[in-house]
């Protein structure tokens, strides 16, 4: 519990925090990316290939590497998952797909015990509680340091932002690029000015609302180009192509 919250600390001190994905359900691969100094890891359940028992081992590789926050994407809004991520100790949750505020009060109602929230509780199966002997802390401690973000990734979404942002225990809204510009057809299309500009109307009110702004990026220019913009988390790495890419860059030297 002690490390819990780091992210949070890193960006409520105006610090620009650099994550990357796990795709994989690899522990070894999920130690040595913590190894390597991100302020946070996202576990992705949405298109990843893993599952729950594989997110544990992970969280225990990151946390021996290094103390690196650890958080997880979950496939869908469901309360089921959010439950059972949270008591497995990620300590923050990323939403896909929220549209509307009332999408967003429901998932922050599914990460937060009653009387605030549904979730359930099981104190003494979770992991996050030390199996219920930690249990006093956890519950004071876990609904400030736990991380809520939501994926603005539609057209419908960019136009509630403001309402999204104002739904109480929001605390990031993270742009999802590539299914945002194929809700209006184009997906994948970066270089077209309209899903440039409806790119750039999400940025800038969700800068507005005065909530965290997070994205994805690729490579250290164009991250260092997103953070100048305002963008304050920025997932800008994943094993799966850390690795591709490290391989055929080798390869292609040697065949030069």
């Amino acid at each position: 519990m002690n490390r819990i919250g780091k992210i949070k600390k890193t960006l409520a001190a105006g610090q620009k925090a650099k994550g990357c994905w796990l795709f994989t359900g690899s522990a070894d691969l999920a130690e040595i990316i913590g190894g390597a100094g991100f302020d946070a890891i996202m576990i992705d359940h949405e298109h990843g290939s893993g599952n729950l028992p594989q997110a544990i081992d992970q969280h225990r590789a990151i946390r021996c590497a290094g103390d690196t926050s650890v958080l997880m994407r979950i496939p869908s809004n469901d309360p089921v998952a959010v439950k059972r991520a949270l008591d497995a100790g990620m300590e923050g949750i990323m939403f896909p797909a929220v549209n509307t505020a009332e999408q967003a009060r429901a998932a922050v109602a599914a990460c937060r015990y009653p009387p605030n929230g549904t979730r359930g509780v099981g104190l003494g199966a979770a992991r996050a509680a030390a199996y219920g002997r930690d249990k006093e802390r956890y519950l004071e401690e876990f609904e400030d340091k736990l991380l809520i973000i939501c994926q603005i990734e539609s057209k419908e979404a960019v136009g509630n932002i403001e309402e999204i942002a104002a739904v109480d225990g929001v605390d990031m809204l993270f742009i999802g690029p590539y299914d945002l510009s194929g809700s209006i057809g184009k997906p994948g299309w970066f270089d077209d000015p309209q899903v440039i500009a409806q790119f750039e109307d999400a940025r800038d009110r969700i800068k507005a609302s005065g909530k965290w702004l997070g994205c994805i990026s690729s490579g250290a220019e164009r991250t260092n180009e997103m953070f100048a913009e305002g963008f304050d988390f920025l997932l800008c790495a994943a094993e799966t192509t850390l690795v591709s890419t490290g391989a055929q860059e080798l390869l292609d030297q040697l065949k030069s």
